[in-house]
């Protein structure tokens, strides 16, 4: 059933307060005017409002139509008259087109006419059932009476960069460690904008961004951050990490060896051979070497470049972590990486079975 609830409505009586015009040997796009009083309508200006009350008019029957013929079962056509309309509904409304119809196919006046078509509808014909003889139906599977299997239990999925050092209790976060957080987070967005900018844009644009989205109201604070991170992604040692090629940001996932690891990396450079994953590290301190590398950031790299490699077979890959404190690349050896996968996986597939 479709309800046309307000067809009382007079189309000619609210016009478009704007036109589209153009003047004669006006070569550009038509621009808009406010719509002329009828004393002030003549020539070419007057044509212009012919054409768009016309148009008007064509797309007010065009919904009616498609109103109307929305309907399967039923359709209801009402609406109220104002104190303009003196008790006639408008001759170009909706509602006086039908009842010009109604008119023609003979509908009685009244409160409510109704028309319910010119041929009433045959009856459903009701469909004869045959049963069926026993005999006659295939015979089940027998596995249809047997208990359905028990589900595999899926594989607990692993962020890779939420991997802390669990043979130690971490203490509550303070305020220095909050701050630290916090400027971490900031240095990641602005190598994750910066990069695309170029080189005399980034100042600037890491001073608006700071101050803006990432809230930060001292000044000092803004400069001493935004340095920062232009002195990392302007050092020529890092410019593979910040091409336009190298995508940040990027979020991978795989199965490695039954494990889940799903996460979002820094930086990623897919060459035809290889593939160099980059996990940034913000903190004020920077490990004198490989050896100094906490482990669980040994792990969360390994856990990263064990995803990639089933993402990208038969590539090299490259795991490495950028201090930005004290600007370092430390390459993460395949034999350190590949011994922490194996216990990463032990640890998560003995977590599993005991769950």
């Amino acid at each position: 059933m479709v309800i046309l609830a307000d067809a009382t409505v007079d189309p000619t009586r609210s016009p478009r307060d704007f036109l589209l015009w153009a003047p004669e040997d006006y070569e550009n796009a038509p621009f808009p005017i406010f719509r002329p009083r009828t004393a002030e309508r003549g020539g070419a200006l007057d044509a212009v409002v012919a054409q768009v009350d016309a148009r008007e008019l064509q797309e007010h029957w065009r919904l009616f139509y498609v109103a109307a013929t929305r309907a399967e079962e039923r359709l209801v056509i009402t609406g109220a008259l104002g104190p303009q309309a003196k008790g006639e509904p408008p001759a170009a409304s909706w509602y006086a087109a039908c009842a010009r119809a109604f008119d023609a196919l003979g509908v009685a006046e009244g409160d409510i006419r109704e028309f319910r078509g010119l041929v009433p509808p045959a009856p459903v014909v009701a469909i004869a059932r045959t049963v069926e003889s026993e005999g006659s139906h295939p015979a089940l599977p027998e596995w249809i009476a047997r208990p359905a299997p028990a589900e595999a239990r899926p594989p607990r999925p692993l962020a890779p960069s939420s991997l802390g050092d669990d043979s130690v209790a971490d203490p509550p976060p303070g305020p220095a460690m909050r701050v630290a957080a916090e400027r971490g987070r900031l240095l990641h967005g602005l190598f994750e904008r910066l990069p695309a900018l170029a080189p005399d844009m980034r100042e600037a644009a890491a001073e608006r961004w700071l101050a803006g989205p990432g809230g930060v109201a001292d000044a000092a604070a803004r400069s001493e951050i935004a340095g920062a991170a232009l002195a990392v992604i302007g050092d020529p040692r890092f410019s593979a990490l910040f091409a336009p090629d190298a995508l940040a940001e990027a979020p991978i996932a795989a199965v490695v060896e039954g494990l889940v690891v799903s996460g979002t990396v820094d930086r990623l450079v897919v060459g035809p051979d290889s593939v160099r994953v980059v996990d940034f590290k913000t903190g004020r301190r920077a490990p004198g070497s490989v050896e100094d590398i906490p482990p669980y950031h040994l792990r969360q790299m390994a856990a990263y470049s064990a995803a990639l490699a089933v993402i990208f077979p038969g590539r090299r890959i490259e795991a490495a972590l950028l201090y930005t404190a004290w600007p370092t690349l430390h390459i993460l050896p395949a034999g350190l990486l590949e011994a922490h996968k194996a216990d990463l996986v032990a640890k998560e597939q003995s977590l599993a079975s005991r769950a």
